[in-house]
């Protein structure tokens, strides 16, 4: 049986995605640097059997939701945005445990 897997993406100014796609998370890297600081975030949402969550924000500050029974925020900070889209294309790709590695 195939486990059905929803994604999204929410921009703290208001716009989201479904279906998140590497393309929709660059051009959110994209407007987030252009932001002002109280709307300078956006995060990717894995719905599954849980939701888990991979957050950023201006400063290059990551939150990170991998174990939603914990429901602890686990944060981290990104040296650069060619970082934060790495860490994004192993959060949708569900490699969590290569993402911790290289998080943490």
């Amino acid at each position: 049986m195939t486990e059905f897997k929803e994604t999204y993406l929410q921009k703290a100014w208001g716009d989201s995605v479904d279906d998140v796609t590497m393309d929709d998370i660059r051009v959110a890297i994209e407007e987030v640097q252009k932001m002002d600081d109280d709307h300078g975030a956006f995060w990717v949402g894995i719905v599954k059997e849980d939701e888990l969550i991979l957050e950023v924000h201006k400063d290059l500050t990551l939150i990170v939701i991998l174990e939603p029974d914990s429901a602890e925020e686990v944060r981290s900070k990104a040296k650069d945005w060619k970082e934060v889209e790495e860490f994004y294309n192993l959060f949708i790709k569900e490699q969590f445990e290569e993402l911790k590695r290289k998080m943490f």
